[in-house]
C-alpha cells in the first residue's frame, strides 16, 4: 500500500520555489505568510504530504492555545492550533489527485499534526483554486457568495456591467477633480496608506486587531512589493483614499485587500473610482480576474450590493474545519463559559470565540468601501 509522508518544512524562499508548478496566489508565498503571522500573532510553518509521487501544500501559521481567560488557572502551552493566512489561504495540491486520494492525505496530515500537539485546523478556503474541493476528512462550510470581475471583458464591457449608482459616483469624483495614482508600495506611501487606513478603522470603531502596525506594511513592502499595486485618490494633491491590490501574474488572480478613505472626503466617492481604476488596470495588464470578496459574513447585503454593482459573477467562499484532537477540544471549550447561541454558532475553534473579529473585517470594509450615495 501507498504511504503518505509528511514533512513539516519553514516557509521561505525554498517553499516558494517548490510551490511555483502549482497555481498558487499570493496568500501562498513566504512573504505574505510571514506578515500575517505579524497579525496573528503567529509563526509560520509549512507542511507537506507526498502520496503516489504527488504533494499536497498546506502554508499555516501555528498559534499557542492560551487559557488565561478561561475558567482554568494554566495555561496550555504544550498544545497548538492552526489557521490559514490573512486572506484566502487553502491547501495547493496536485490536479491528479483524486477525491479519495487528497482524503487519505488529509487523514495522515491530521495524524501528523496530532503528534506535534495540534488541537485544530481552520483555514479560509480559496474561492478560486480551492473550489473544487469537497473534503470529507474534517468538513468545509460555505458562508456565502463572493464576487468577481472578468478582466479579460473589454473597457466598453466592464463600464456596462457598472452600475449606474457607480456610474454616477466615479463621474462625480471625476468631476471633483478626483485623480489616482497607482504605484508600487514605497515605506513613504506605506506610512500614508497606514494613516488613511488607520482613520478610517477609527471612524468605524473597528476591534483593534485591525489596526495593523506599520510593521505588518513594511513587510509586504519588503517582501512582496512586485506583488502589490498601491492605488491612491488625490484632491489638489492630497491624499484622500487609498487601497492596496495584490497581483499574482502566475495564476492572473488580482484581490482587493485593504483600503480607507480620509472622513472629510467621503462624500466624492473616491473609492468608487479607485476601484474602477484597479479593474481598467487589472485589463491593461492582462491578468484574467478582480476578485472583490462578498459581504458581511458572506451575506446578501449592502455590501455585496455594493461590489456586485462593478460585477455579477459570483463565486463561493467555504471555510474548512479539522478537529485534530477531539479530547482536547473539547476540554478547551469546557474550560470557557459559553452562551447556547455560541454553542450553535459555526465560529472555529470555539475555545477561541471571544470578539467578532471576522465578521468585523467585512464590516470595515463594508464601510470603506461603501461611499454610497
Amino acid at each position: 500500500m501507498d504511504t503518505v509522508n509528511i514533512d513539516f518544512v519553514a516557509i521561505d524562499k525554498n517553499w516558494d520555489k517548490n510551490i511555483a508548478d502549482y497555481h498558487f496566489d499570493i496568500y501562498h508565498l513566504s512573504g505574505w505568510i510571514a506578515a500575517s503571522a505579524i497579525v496573528d500573532k503567529g509563526k509560520p510553518q509549512g507542511i507537506v504530504a507526498h502520496y503516489k509521487n504527488k504533494k499536497v501544500f498546506l502554508p499555516i501559521i501555528i498559534r499557542d492555545i492560551n487559557r488565561e481567560n478561561s475558567n482554568c488557572e494554566h495555561t496550555d502551552a504544550q498544545y497548538w492550533d492552526a489557521t490559514s493566512t490573512y486572506g484566502y489561504g487553502g491547501p495547493l495540491m496536485d490536479k491528479s489527485l483524486t477525491a479519495a486520494e487528497v482524503d487519505i492525505i488529509m487523514e495522515a496530515v491530521r495524524a501528523a499534526l496530532f503528534t506535534k500537539g495540534c488541537v485544530s485546523l481552520f483555514m479560509r478556503l480559496h474561492p478560486i483554486i480551492n473550489k473544487e474541493w469537497i473534503p470529507t476528512v474534517g468538513k468545509a462550510l460555505t458562508h456565502g457568495l463572493t464576487l468577481m470581475s472578468d478582466l479579460s471583458k473589454s473597457a466598453e464591457e466592464h463600464w456596462g456591467e457598472t452600475q449606474n449608482r457607480h456610474r454616477r459616483g466615479i463621474k462625480k469624483a471625476v468631476k471633483m477633480n478626483v485623480v489616482t495614482k497607482i504605484e508600487q508600495l514605497t515605506r513613504e506611501n506605506a506610512v500614508m496608506f497606514s494613516s488613511i487606513y488607520k482613520e478610517t478603522m477609527a471612524q468605524v470603531n473597528a476591534s483593534q486587531y485591525y489596526f495593523f502596525d506599520d510593521d505588518y506594511f513594511f513587510n509586504l513592502l519588503e517582501n512582496l512589493q512586485d506583488r502589490i499595486v498601491l492605488i491612491t485618490a488625490y484632491q489638489e494633491d492630497k491624499a484622500i483614499a487609498s487601497s492596496i491590490y495584490t497581483i499574482c501574474k502566475e495564476s492572473g488572480i488580482m484581490q482587493f485587500h485593504l483600503g480607507g478613505t480620509l472622513n472629510a472626503y467621503t462624500n466624492l466617492q473616491p473609492s468608487k473610482l479607485i476601484t474602477h481604476v484597479a479593474r481598467d488596470w487589472g485589463r491593461e495588464n492582462r491578468y484574467e480576474l478582480l476578485h472583490l470578496g462578498g459581504g458581511v459574513g458572506a451575506a446578501l447585503d449592502s455590501l455585496y450590493e455594493y461590489k456586485k454593482g462593478f460585477s455579477s459573477q459570483e463565486l463561493l467562499f467555504k471555510t474548512y474545519r479539522l478537529i485534530v484532537n477531539p479530547v482536547k477540544y473539547a476540554a478547551l471549550v469546557a474550560d470557557s463559559w459559553f452562551s447556547e447561541s455560541d454553542l450553535s454558532s459555526d465560529f472555529f475553534p470555539l475555545y477561541r470565540k471571544e470578539t467578532t473579529e471576522e465578521v468585523a473585517l467585512e464590516i470595515v470594509q463594508a464601510e470603506v468601501l461603501a461611499d454610497i450615495s
